[in-house]
């Protein structure tokens, strides 16, 4: 009788866990090393690429082959992962638009006049696309309360009313102002045209530790602004620039309370590029 010998047992490892903690460990890394990267990402860049894959699905945005789905760096283009998101998320919401999917259209359009050669030849025309696009942004409720358009001979003048921006004798924007001025700038980046910030106050005499007249309150109103569209949006420098005119270019009386609220304003003036050919350089 021929006898078997016994299979020695399979040894049974206790440290099979190290190779599920070794995988863990490596996912970890990837994704703050994957996180790293996203924060120090261009916003323009960025909100372009949300934007290229958000048309991609709903085809709501640009269409297809648009130069400006482009991850190449553009003129006045740049920021941190935030204001991307920031932007993108202005359109996605009730909060940064009255109406996401006009403003999106209203982007979608401005976007198309801006690379059309009608576009180059009519200046016009993109300041007027620009418009509707910075209206649908801003919404109906902010629209004619806190922010005004209008085109006039320089080019597009998007006024920032002083109690949607700023508290009173303030240079320093308020959390509902950077919302509005946010969605603002999503519409700008999108062109490449000279902004001149424009701080403006009322009659009202100024005077504190910060501000010893109104002249310095304007302009550090109007710095303000440039200050944000730069860090936040990298709009180019040389595309911009900031004055403070106080309270000697009213838009309405002094006279009264409304008129005076009126004035206490700060004036994005996109420029026509005959006003744009006039700047210094």
């Amino acid at each position: 009788m021929v006898t078997r010998k016994k299979k020695p047992e399979e040894h049974i490892s206790h440290e099979r866990w190290l190779v599920s903690y070794a995988d863990f460990i490596t996912l970890l890394f990837a994704f703050f090393t994957t996180m790293y990267a996203i924060s120090t990402v261009d916003a323009q860049k960025m909100g372009r690429m949300v934007m290229s894959m958000r048309a991609s699905f709903d085809n709501s945005l640009f269409s297809a082959g648009s130069d400006r789905l482009s991850l190449s760096q553009g003129p006045g283009s740049g920021a941190n992962a935030a204001a991307g998101q920031q932007m993108i998320e202005s359109l996605r919401t009730a909060k940064g638009a009255g109406n996401p999917g006009a403003a999106l259209q209203e982007l979608r359009e401005l976007n198309a006049v801006f690379h059309s050669r009608d576009g180059a030849r009519n200046p016009d025309q993109l300041l007027n696309s620009l418009q509707r696009s910075v209206e649908s942004l801003v919404g109906p409720e902010a629209l004619g309360n806190k922010v005004r358009t209008k085109i006039d001979e320089r080019g597009l003048v998007i006024s920032l009313g002083e109690g949607g921006f700023f508290d009173s004798g303030s240079d320093i924007l308020k959390p509902e102002g950077r919302t509005l001025l946010d969605a603002i700038a999503s519409a700008l980046v999108l062109t490449d045209n000279h902004i001149r910030v424009e701080g403006h106050t009322d009659n009202v005499p100024i005077k504190n530790t910060r501000f010893p007249s109104n002249w310095e309150l304007s302009t550090a109103r109007a710095t303000t602004v440039v200050a944000y569209l730069i860090d936040k949006f990298k709009l180019a420098p040389l595309r911009l620039s900031a004055g403070g005119y106080s309270e000697y270019r009213p838009v309405e009386t002094n006279g009264t309370a409304e008129g005076r609220s009126r004035n206490r304003r700060v004036d994005i003036v996109v420029l026509h590029p005959r006003y744009a050919q006039v700047e210094p350089r």
